[in-house]
């Protein structure tokens, strides 16, 4: 891959003319433009969203982007996107699960799994699984999509990618098992922090734990994005300035760019056959000393292991202790 500091750019001419991509969160912000990106490229995106109405506004918003951005060279000659909705609420493991076996039924490969939904700041709160929500929501119902999904992944080709949108935010993170649902004390910045700490812990986990497999596990940070999360923290009169200050200056991306290091993780060829990178607006970067302590990935791992076991199949488990 080359200088790790050297920034990356957005690879031209790529065809993904028979990948099938999922999305979550697909129908705003990051998501969509993650979408409209891959799709541009010719692959099939199931938008993986909690609302049918809110996807099916954003794919008839896509399909009017589509046609009206003009075609670049190379970039694939299509009359219409290919998108397509499936149901899926983060904050309840059982309609994570049904996802995960609506995505079985399909029948067709998936090679790229791009887990983007999440809730950031947002007030103390659980789920209808009793879980705290950004830790349900931006960690833990993932992992059971991932989970649930490798052996399907495995088996869709020789270039299998999974890229989590992480954030900055993990370097203030921490691993306290005696409050990590907020219990004890409830700080939603922190909050939101630990979840994106986990998510890089479990990148790091994964790539052990299937280093057999032809699968690769990447996690981004995109920057400061303009996006539905910073809404929860409208009622901060600090938050309101900094806000407005990152506006002011110009340092407040959009969607599109913030998709960019998530967009080049899913598909450049420099990432092929790569696992446990992590890339900081457009850079492979080393995250955190916590995210890397070995001791405490495996931590972490049990208890995400213990929570998610009335849900993960025997197929899944068995596939990761082969791998």
């Amino acid at each position: 891959m080359g200088n790790k500091s050297a920034k990356l750019s957005l690879p031209e001419n790529i065809s993904l003319n028979n990948v099938t991509a999922i999305v979550t969160g697909a129908n705003r912000g990051i998501g969509y433009a993650i979408t409209f990106a891959l799709a541009r490229m010719g692959a099939t995106v199931i938008l993986a969203c909690r609302s049918q109405e809110g996807a099916n506004k954003a794919i008839e918003n896509l399909q009017l982007e589509h046609k009206s951005t003009p075609r670049k060279d190379g970039e694939e000659e299509l009359e219409e996107l290919k998108l397509q909705f499936m149901p899926l609420d983060l904050s309840s493991l059982r309609s994570v699960y049904k996802f995960t076996e609506d995505v079985k039924s399909l029948n067709k490969p998936i090679q790229l799994l791009i887990c983007n939904a999440g809730i950031g700041n947002a007030s103390q709160g659980y789920t209808e699984d009793g879980y705290e929500r950004h830790f349900q929501i931006n960690y833990l119902g993932h992992c059971l999509i991932t989970l649930e999904l490798l052996s399907l992944m495995n088996k869709s080709g020789d270039d299998i990618r999974i890229v989590q949108v992480s954030s900055v935010a993990h370097t203030f993170g921490k691993l306290d098992f005696d409050n990590i649902q907020g219990n004890k004390s409830y700080s939603r910045i922190n909050m939101y922090g630990n979840s994106k700490l986990y998510q890089i812990m479990f990148m790091f986990s994964l790539q052990q734990k299937i280093a057999g497999a032809n699968i690769g596990i990447l996690s981004i940070h995109p920057g400061v994005v303009a996006t539905e999360i910073n809404r929860n923290f409208q009622d901060s009169f600090l938050w309101r300035n900094f806000d407005n200050m990152l506006k002011g200056i110009g340092m407040m991306k959009d969607g599109k760019d913030g998709a960019n290091s998530a967009v080049i993780a899913a598909v450049s060829p420099a990432f092929k056959g790569c696992s446990g990178v992590y890339i900081s607006e457009g850079k492979c970067v080393s995250p955190s000393k916590l995210s890397r302590n070995v001791q405490q990935q495996q931590k972490l791992w049990d208890y995400t292991i213990g929570l998610l076991k009335e849900f993960l199949s025997e197929d899944s488990l068995k596939f990761i202790e082969e791998n």
